[in-house]
């Protein structure tokens, strides 16, 4: 709210790009503006640096942000060639509401004694849930 131009900062960063909502639609908006203004100033020799704006996603559609209304000129793109591992996705036919975590517990553990050996991914909602499921696995 104080610093519109953001002089505080010469890169910004936004992940997961593709998980498009309100807020990074504004978040994109506001930067279509300060970036080229930044620009402008830096060459005038009032601000000490441009800005940078990086978008990153694994599932961006590329074309949404070439759009010359938004940036012009086009922002260059990288793209980094990556392996991708076969995923696959169990879940409980029954959604546990007193003790998720202990339900989700016992699936994992279900899964590393039937399947190949490999990782999971559990989706909780708080820190202390990951913390109290990761020390029973541990334990386990």
């Amino acid at each position: 709210q104080s610093d519109f131009l953001l002089r505080q900062y010469s890169v910004v960063m936004l992940d997961e790009a593709h998980e498009r909502n309100l807020n990074t639609d504004l978040l994109l908006g506001l930067l279509s503006r300060i970036i080229p203004l930044r620009k402008k100033l830096k060459e005038e020799g009032k601000v000490v640096s441009s800005l940078k704006l990086v978008i990153m996603s694994a599932t961006l559609k590329v074309t949404d942000f070439q759009n010359p209304i938004l940036f012009t000129p086009s922002p260059p793109i990288i793209h980094v060639h990556a392996r991708q591992y076969p995923v696959g996705v169990h879940f409980a036919k029954k959604t546990e509401m007193e003790d998720y975590v202990g339900a989700a517990y016992k699936k994992v553990v279900q899964i590393h004694k039937r399947l190949p050996e490999g990782g999971v991914l559990v989706f909780l909602t708080g820190q202390q849930e990951i913390e109290t499921l990761c020390k029973r696995l541990r334990e386990k």
